[in-house]
This record gives structure tokens, C-alpha cells and sequence, in this order.
């Protein structure tokens, strides 16, 4: 049994290859993503496919292309552009891979008829979900003569590092009820949420069921936050995961966690991992929510213009599966500081085989001009950067986050966080940081910021203070109005849900509804015991530094000394007291309570999304600690501050 989840990926598209033989490949962006953590879109064409395409109903295939492969998250667009391909088409051999559990898909696709529960209940719904595709699939083939398919393959995971995974295709999976924080439901259910998010839940839960199948894993499971508790709700409870668990033997702690519970994190730019510059400076790969693209000109003869926007060059990437040493320098960005980072980018780049290229040197430091010269000597030298591409591609990449004039916005950004941080600290009763913040919104053009950091900033502000700082309402009225001038100003650069005419009565009410929610974020830990705060005192002594909820959580949880883990609460413990007590069996000598670590495996999956920094340091907690249990990073997506911002606010 491997506890790698990184296996578990490649196991699963080791399936999709053993089907691709002379196929067209069709795939959906969640796929194609998760392919390129896999080996990306050569491991197809090498594989025997004849083609690759995007999954889109304007698609075609030649006459004499008879076989079909549809990689598909298996959503209702996702089917009828299948059927649009099929119609027009002439397949004589249709598979369906379906990312989806087929239990799932059945579920969804008889939403509201009566006998869903008992196929459910009986184990059918797989085997019926299957089936329906199947005939579909016939349907739209106008009954010609041919063999149509369809499999459940869970293709939902990518690997940056052997201990941290994240999931694509739930990465917009957030700690939400029906697009609020948090909800006025006196008792939560599945029906506290949207039916769009009732949905991705459901499919995340059976997503990591069947990891935890694959792996031969029998999990415990623990939370923190309403959101967790409705998704540990449905692991545990769903017949097909308690008929699961009863085949399984080896016991792993599953621990989830809401990112709600602290956005400071996720919101600051104060960036020590690399990796996190990286993501936040770069625009993305196109269709991928984790890999960037990265600018390819200066070693290319080609004039580009404007990227990524030009497409006679290809952007290029950060993560090359295919390459030991990309695969290498990517975990660098992760773990390593950036001083380290840009020494291990130099001294492969000197190996290069270029006559001009400086070979390598003893530096006392390595910045990104130096790096850049020794990228600029393989221009025009294709040999070269054909036996190379993967660590140019990334040293660019480095290259131009780190000479990006947000790098200067990111400085004066970490530079007030710090302020706001050792202000509150100062003065919980009374502060008058909003009043500094209320200015810097309306001198923002002055200062080059662009609101949606500001947002950022106001997020981190008030999910630091939590409860413990009430900030002063006349404050927040001079705060509101800032940002109501702001957004009628800068409306068309804010990512804004639906269309409407930006007037200032529009713009009043979205202001009031960010303070709202800005309010809401303050209040987040109100559930918690522990780890009510987040603003500790310096080591040191000196001045108060951001622990985080995650932080404190591993740091509890790896302690020798085993504190009490009060916040962190174990799926079956409430249920279990009630009949103890109830039933009057309870003995003198109380059982201890269920630890994480009693299990040699942990996996802390974060709801709603974690940065490579935060990654890091939980992982170094972890191996310093000096614990044998193997502990795992999930999440559902690596995050940026402006990323977090539109996460958490509706605008």
C-alpha cells in the first residue's frame, strides 16, 4: 500500500492510456490540468492517440477517425457538448471516462425522482449511472452500428511535492452556504447549501473516497468548521463509504479544515516561498488554475508584442513532470528560501552547453539579472533549448515575477500589514487603522495599488483582529464610503459577478455589503476555543507576529506532550457520548479521546485553498517535530491574495 498520492494519480491515468489506441482524445481544462502534472499532452500522442482536443461542442473529427476517448468531469454541458461531437461525427467506438464517481452522476442526473435513494441505498446507482451514460451515448450515435463505453477513472489530483496535493477540478469548492460565510440555519444539512454547491461537495466527497479506496485507507475522521463538518457529514455517512471502510485496513486521520477559519494567510503579501511570488505576479497557464505562464521571447527570435495575449509564441510553464530536475527545482520553490532557489536555478543554467554562456562561478549572491545574462546566452539556440526548455522555462518564470513592478506594490503591501499588525497588537480597544486604510483606498492611484489588493489587505486586517478588536463604527462609515467612491471608479477592472450599470447607488450598496462581510470575517473563530487568535507575541520578545490557525493546529497536533486538540473535533464523538450517557455506561476511569496521530497516517486537507508558504511551514513543523507518522497537505487549490479576496467577498 503507498500512501503517495502521487501514485494514486499516475495509477489513474495509466488507465486512461490503456484506452487512447488509435482514439481522438477529448478533454474538459480540469482534466487537461491534471494531465500536465502527469507528463501533459505527449504522454497522449506517444500513448497511440491520433489527436487531442478540447472538450467543446464546435469540435469535429474526420471521417476515417472512428474512435473516441471523452476525459469529462461528466456534468450536464459537459454531456450535451459530447453529444454535439458524436452527432457530427462518424465513431464506431466511444469511451467515456467519466472523473466522476458514477453513483454521483446518476444522482445528478435524476435529480428529483423518487427511487434515487433506494439505488443509492442498494449499491445500484454505479452500475444504473453507467448504464444511462451507455445509452445516451447510443442515442446520439443515431443508433449506427457501434460499441460505446463508458468508466469511472478518478483523474481529480496533482502532486506539486510528495507530501501536498491539491484537486482541480474542486477548486472552486468553498467554505460558503448558498454564496454567504456563514448561514442563519439553526441546524446544517446538505440543504444549507446551493444545489451548485451541494453538488461539488458531494463530488469531492466521493472523490476522496475513492483515493481512500485505491490507497486500502480507513479513515478517522476530524474537523474544524461548519463547511468541514457537513463534507465529514457525507464521508461518513454515505452507505457506499461505510461499505467501503469495512474492506479497508489500513487506519489514516483525515482532518478538514474551513480556510474561512483564518483568511490572514491567504491574504498577506508577505511572501517568503517563491512559488507564492511566482503565482501571484504571473498570469495563468491558459485553462489551469495552479501552473503559470511564463514569458518566452527573450531566448526566441520571435517579436511578441503583448503576452500572453500574442499567440505566435506559446507561453511556457513551471512544472515539467517528464524532467528530475524541474520536477526537483518546482519542490525547491516550495521548501527552500529564495536565496537558495536562485542558487540551484544558476548553477544548472551554467551547465548549459553554450559557448557564450558563463560557466559556473563561486557567487556570494545570486539575483535575478545574474540568472537573466546566463538565460539571454541560449537566445536563438534551439539545440540548446530543446535539451533544456524545462529549467528555462522556470528561471524565466522567476526571473520575471521577481523583476515585476508588483514586486514593489507587494513590498509597500507587506509593509502595511506589518504596521496594521503591531498597531492592533499596540491598541486592541481603539485603533485607528481603518482611518489609514480609508486613505490609502482613496490615494491608491497615487501609491500604484489596485483596489483588489486593497480588498486583500482589508480581509487580512479584519480576519487578524478577529474578535478581540471592535473597530470603531464611525471608522467603518469613513471606510465605506472610500470604497464606494473606489468601486464606481474602478468598476471596470474588479472582478464582479453579473452585469449591472455601475451607478453610485449601486456602488453605495456594494460597498455596504463589503463591510458586511468584511464584519462576517471578523467574526469567523467565534466557533473556536483555542485558536480564537491569531496575533501572538514575538518569540523573541519583541513586537507580535501571525500564527495561524493551520500553524497552531499542527503545532498542537505533533506535540509530544499531546494537548488537548479542543477545537479540532472527531466525527463520531458527539453521537458516541450521547449513547454512553444515555444508556448510563459510563465508567470511572473516562477513555481518552481520539488522537490523529493514533493513526500512522494524517492527511489535513484544507477547504477553500493554502499557499506554498503555509505548506512549507507546516511540513517543517512536522519532520521537526520528530514524529513517525507520515502527515499530507491537501487543499483544493494554491492561492493568491486577489485570488482569496474574490473567494471570500461577493462584489
Amino acid at each position: 500500500m503507498s500512501t503517495s498520492v502521487k501514485d494514486f494519480g499516475k495509477a489513474s491515468w495509466v488507465e486512461v492510456y490503456n484506452r487512447i489506441i488509435g482514439a481522438v482524445v477529448f478533454l474538459d481544462d480540469y482534466s487537461a490540468e491534471c494531465l500536465h502534472w502527469d507528463g501533459g499532452l505527449f504522454k497522449l500522442l506517444s500513448g497511440g492517440a491520433v489527436a487531442v482536443k478540447r472538450l467543446a461542442s464546435v469540435e469535429r473529427c474526420k471521417n476515417d477517425q472512428r474512435k473516441a476517448v471523452f476525459i469529462t468531469q461528466t456534468n450536464r454541458d459537459q454531456l450535451r457538448a459530447i453529444g454535439e461531437i458524436i452527432r457530427n461525427s462518424n465513431f464506431t467506438h466511444c469511451i467515456l471516462v467519466s472523473c466522476v464517481s458514477l453513483d454521483v452522476v446518476y444522482l445528478e442526473l435524476n435529480d428529483g425522482l423518487r427511487d434515487v435513494t433506494d439505488t443509492l441505498a442498494a449499491g445500484r446507482a454505479a452500475a444504473e449511472g453507467a448504464h444511462l451514460l451507455e445509452q445516451m451515448l447510443l442515442s446520439w450515435n443515431n443508433k449506427r452500428q457501434s460499441v460505446m463505453e463508458v468508466v469511472y477513472i478518478p483523474i481529480f489530483t496533482i502532486a506539486p511535492t510528495n507530501v501536498v496535493f491539491l484537486t482541480p477540478p474542486y477548486q472552486k469548492v468553498y467554505p460558503k452556504f448558498d454564496k454567504k460565510l456563514t448561514t442563519n440555519m439553526p441546524t446544517l444539512d446538505l440543504y444549507t447549501l446551493s444545489s451548485d454547491e451541494r453538488s461539488q461537495m458531494r463530488r469531492l466527497a466521493s472523490a476522496l473516497n475513492t483515493m481512500f479506496e485505491s490507497m486500502n485507507l480507513k479513515e478517522d475522521i476530524f474537523y474544524m468548521g461548519p463547511f468541514s463538518l457537513l463534507l465529514a457529514g457525507v464521508l461518513e455517512n454515505s452507505p457506499v463509504y461505510i461499505s467501503r471502510r469495512k474492506n479497508c485496513t489500513n487506519p489514516v486521520s483525515l482532518i478538514i479544515v474551513d480556510r474561512t477559519l483564518d483568511l490572514c494567510g491567504v491574504t498577506s503579501h508577505s511572501m517568503e516561498s517563491i512559488l507564492d511570488k511566482v503565482l501571484a505576479v504571473l498570469p495563468k497557464f491558459p485553462g489551469h488554475s495552479t501552473d503559470v505562464a511564463v514569458d518566452m521571447s527573450p531566448i526566441c527570435e520571435a517579436n511578441v508584442v503583448s503576452h500572453p495575449d500574442d499567440l505566435q509564441l506559446s507561453p511556457g510553464c513551471l512544472y515539467h513532470a517528464d524532467d528530475e530536475s524541474c520536477v526537483q527545482t518546482y519542490d525547491h520553490m516550495i521548501n527552500k528560501s529564495q536565496k537558495e532557489v536562485m542558487f540551484d536555478l544558476y548553477n544548472k543554467l551554467s551547465k548549459l552547453d553554450v559557448q557564450k554562456s558563463p560557466g559556473p562561478k563561486t557567487l556570494l549572491k545570486v539575483t535575478p539579472q545574474s540568472v537573466e545574462k546566463i538565460i539571454a546566452a541560449s537566445k536563438g539556440n534551439y539545440d540548446v533549448i530543446a535539451n533544456h526548455l524545462g529549467v528555462l522555462q522556470q528561471a524565466l518564470g522567476v526571473v520575471h515575477a521577481l523583476k515585476s513592478p508588483k514586486g514593489v506594490q507587494f513590498d509597500l503591501l507587506m509593509s502595511l500589514e506589518k504596521q496594521v499588525m503591531q498597531s492592533l497588537a499596540a491598541s486592541r480597544e481603539s485603533t485607528s487603522v481603518l482611518n489609514q486604510l480609508s486613505q490609502l483606498i482613496r490615494k491608491r492611484r497615487e501609491r500604484n495599488l489596485s483596489l483588489e489588493s486593497l480588498l486583500a489587505l482589508l480581509i487580512h486586517v479584519y480576519s487578524l483582529s478577529g474578535s478581540e478588536v471592535a473597530f470603531n463604527s464611525q471608522h467603518e462609515e469613513y471606510l465605506q464610503q472610500a470604497l464606494c467612491v473606489a468601486i464606481f471608479e474602478d468598476h471596470n477592472t474588479l472582478s464582479i459577478e453579473g452585469e449591472y450599470i455601475a451607478s453610485p447607488e449601486v456602488c453605495e450598496q456594494k460597498s455596504k455589503n463589503v463591510i458586511c462581510q468584511l464584519k462576517e470575517i471578523s467574526q469567523m473563530r467565534k466557533v473556536l476555543q483555542k485558536y480564537t487568535s491569531v496575533l501572538k507575541p514575538c518569540e523573541t520578545g519583541t513586537g507580535h507576529e501571525y500564527r495561524g490557525v493551520l500553524q497552531q493546529l499542527v503545532d498542537d497536533l505533533v506535540n509530544m506532550d499531546r494537548p488537548e486538540l479542543t477545537d479540532l473535533r472527531h466525527r463520531n464523538d458527539g453521537i458516541k457520548d450521547f449513547l454512553r450517557t444515555g444508556l448510563n455506561i459510563l465508567t470511572s476511569k473516562k477513555k481518552a479521546p481520539k488522537h490523529p496521530l493514533d493513526n500512522p497516517t494524517v492527511i489535513l486537507f484544507v477547504v477553500g485553498g493554502i499557499t506554498a508558504e503555509e505548506c512549507k511551514q507546516l511540513h517543517r513543523s512536522v519532520i521537526t517535530s520528530g514524529v513517525d507518522n507520515v502527515v499530507l497537505i491537501g487543499s483544493t487549490k494554491f492561492v493568491t491574495p486577489v485570488e482569496a479576496m474574490r473567494d471570500a467577498i461577493n462584489l
